[in-house]
């Protein structure tokens, strides 16, 4: 882990001998460069820690025998990559350019729309009884494929944002997406090795994810004054752009004939996207002198991406308790997923 940030705050500095350097002032012709060396260099720090505690708790979660299953009957992985992959970054192309977003706040909607699902929708797909040996591989494809399909899709989709003074680091996006092998295969190789110390490092790395999260904000507005100041289209985009993949996601699951428990991960899988990657992808890749107006986005989804999650769950649940009616479908073992049974010990439910 501590080799993946220094390769990833080495990129970092690198990153200011792109053309991107060029652009040192943001929409309101502010300039936005850091406080201090100190601050910026602690930024690093945080988020390449908060991608590799992420990545190696998913790995952590992978099955490998249930991943074979799936590869086996890859049908369900390739209608969650569709939606993945096809949906968000087009929702996020037309966001962009239904609000006329300037090209720095367009490239960190366009990273968000573009990025893999993240580890935490496997839990949130577990509370509204979906399918989780999908979730799990789901995320897992989804994050593999991105090293190809993330750059791919912003070059796509990024083309009306891209001038001479404004040069996307494809290159480096791709290295950061490379690395993430690297923590993934250490929580696979944890898992194998000690199932009891993989199931510790995701109790404890999902509480210091969301810890380095909280610090990761804190230090980002001492760092760019400017951080939380951005055009009213941002935020409104931040609570449309989760709803809108939830949605899709379910429609696409719908429209392909996939079961409830299927509909329902699809749904969860694409309105979760890796926040944490996100974040360090805008902050280890792009000059620090627009930083402030790159993290303002993805930090925005991530709250209202958390709290629509909590929305659609309690509305599920309510409808289960006060409406469902049992099925004979019910009363079949629940338990014998490998990774149902990883879940149900770490959010401490009853089998």
């Amino acid at each position: 882990m501590a080799s993946l940030n220094q390769s990833l705050s080495s990129m970092a500095a690198e990153s200011t001998d792109s053309p991107l350097s060029n652009l040192t002032q943001n929409s309101s012709g502010v300039a936005t460069t850091a406080s201090s060396p100190g601050l910026d260099m602690a930024m690093n720090v945080v988020f390449g820690t908060l991608a590799a505690l992420i990545l190696v708790a998913m790995g952590c979660a992978v099955d490998i025998d249930v991943m074979i299953q799936h590869v086996k009957r890859p049908y369900g992985i390739g209608v969650g990559v569709m939606s993945q992959f096809g949906v968000m970054p087009l929702v996020a192309f037309l966001l962009c350019l239904a609000f006329k977003l300037d090209p720095a706040h367009a490239m960190s909607v366009l990273v968000v729309g573009c990025c893999p699902g993240g580890s935490v929708s496997n839990v949130l797909a577990y509370l509204v009884d979906g399918d989780m040996s999908l979730s799990i591989c789901m995320t897992t494809a989804s994050t593999a494929l991105a090293m190809g399909l993330m750059p791919l899709c912003l070059w796509l989709y990024s083309q009306p944002w891209t001038t001479p003074a404004f040069v996307i680091p494809y290159w480096k996006i791709a290295v950061t997406l490379v690395l993430i092998v690297v923590p993934v295969g250490l929580g696979v190789l944890l898992k194998y090795k000690s199932p009891k110390g993989a199931l510790l490092f995701l109790k404890i790395g999902g509480f210091f994810g969301f810890f380095i999260l909280i610090v990761a904000a804190v230090l980002g507005g001492l760092t760019y004054k400017n951080m939380w100041v951005g055009p009213p289209s941002i935020f409104i985009m931040a609570v449309v752009f989760p709803l809108i993949g939830y949605v899709f996601g379910y429609v696409i699951a719908w429209l392909f004939r996939m079961d409830s428990k299927c509909r329902k991960t699809v749904c969860i899988e694409t309105g979760n996207q890796n926040i944490g990657l996100a974040l360090s992808i805008l902050k280890l890749t792009f000059p620090a002198e627009i930083t402030g107006e790159l993290l303002l986005f993805p930090l925005m989804y991530g709250v209202f991406q958390g709290i629509e999650a909590v929305i659609i769950i309690t509305t599920y649940q309510i409808w289960k308790i006060k409406c469902r009616k049992p099925e004979e479908n019910d009363e079949k073992e629940p338990d014998s997923d490998p990774t149902t049974l990883l879940l149900q010990k770490l959010m401490k439910r009853p089998n």
